[in-house]
């Protein structure tokens, strides 16, 4: 509407101000003035007008010198301005103007309806310009957005690709590793058994053998139970006991302290016992090494609706907000060892038996994987 376009008149004769302003409000424009052209550039900073119509011959700022104020000014420079005079009429002052930034020169005297109409042509410019100004704004989010989605969709499809090819060559590749890692397994476990008074050097040589072949081992396992997930055989699982036989096989290193808190009165899961175990086998390691240097270990459960809710929280390092959306992508990972699989894993072995899997984390204070199972 008319009465929220704002007009500001910028002249030191009020015979032409209250002249112009008459016009301009019969046709149902808000008209403001100014006297000079120091108010005038005051009044455009405060009141940000639709249209600056600006005489050229005013004291202390002359019109000229407001219009290029103004353009100069990225706040206002999309003030739309009018020059208007009936002194600076011949073609080099108009030009001056137009260079200096005007968006129209109107020499003076004019016509009452010929004022309205180029005011109203200048609007007309003036919305047109904003349409075209949004547009392009708009497009050029949607090339974003779009370019963004290109850039994720072929990442997607390279990680197929890469799937794809490990899918391939998993079987073969982890059985012929698989019996290497055997022979080197078993020897260490001979070289301890017939030197059990070695110095500790070769008792720490030992040790370092036995934990890398324990880490080869679970990537193989971790690539086998990617490419291959197995059918779930699901049975009624007891969680104390469950949490229980993942503690043995995993257990937490001495500078962690594990604390469970696991309601006797807890209902079990329908879930593949050897699939979970796997499951929180894994969450429970990455939670200790999330801690080198020792902290808090805590595994809780509750009911929640027709699941049980299992939760593994340790007080690490966090996880940076960045690499939140990631944790579950395969291949992703930043650490110095493994592959990206086991969070994979863990996600395809929780839903394959009816359940799901989140994660909270806040850097420097440390991570909460949630794990829901069905209830029986």
């Amino acid at each position: 509407m008319k009465k929220f376009i704002k007009i500001l008149v910028a002249d030191d004769d009020p015979l032409i101000v209250a002249a112009t302003r008459r016009v301009l409000e019969s046709a149902g424009y808000t008209v403001f003035s100014a006297q000079d052209g120091e108010v005038a550039l005051e009044a455009t900073r405060a009141q940000h007008p639709d249209l600056l119509l600006l005489d050229v011959n005013m004291p202390k700022m002359d019109g000229f010198e407001v219009c290029r104020q103004i353009k100069a000014d990225p706040a206002l420079a999309g003030t739309f301005i009018i020059i208007m005079s009936s002194t600076y009429t011949d073609s080099d002052s108009q030009v001056n103007g137009l260079n200096l930034g005007a968006d129209g020169y109107l020499p003076r005297p004019i016509a009452n309806r010929e004022l309205l109409a180029r005011v109203e042509a200048m609007l007309r410019i003036q919305a047109a310009e904003q349409v075209i100004k949004k547009y392009s704004e708009s497009l050029e989010e949607l090339v974003a957005e779009r370019t963004r989605e290109l850039r994720e969709a072929e990442e997607q499809l390279v990680r197929q690709a890469k799937l794809a090819v490990l899918g391939q060559m998993a079987g073969s590749v982890g059985h012929e590793l698989r019996n290497p890692l055997a022979v080197i397994k078993n020897a260490v476990y001979f070289l301890k058994l017939v030197q059990p008074e070695a110095d500790e050097t070769i008792k720490e040589y030992l040790a370092l053998i036995e934990k890398e072949t324990g880490n080869a081992e679970k990537i193989i396992t971790d690539l086998l139970d990617f490419a291959r997930l197995q059918p779930s055989q699901r049975e009624a699982v007891c969680i104390p006991e469950l949490v229980e036989r993942v503690l043995r096989r995993y257990p937490a290193p001495d500078s962690v302290k594990v604390t469970l808190d696991l309601p006797p009165d807890l209902p079990g899961v329908n879930v593949d016992p050897r699939q979970m175990e796997q499951v929180f086998g894994n969450l429970a390691l990455n939670a200790c090494q999330a801690m080198e240097n020792g902290g808090q270990l805590t595994i809780f459960a509750a009911m929640e609706g027709e699941s049980v809710k299992i939760s593994v929280q340790d007080s690490g390092t966090g996880i940076p907000p960045e690499n939140m959306p990631k944790l579950f992508e395969p291949l992703f990972t930043t650490k110095p060892t493994g592959i990206g699989l086991g969070l994979p894993v863990c996600k395809n072995l929780v839903e394959a038996n009816g359940g799901r899997i989140e994660v909270e984390s806040e850097p420097g204070i440390g991570s909460t994987f949630k794990v829901w199972l069905p209830r029986l």
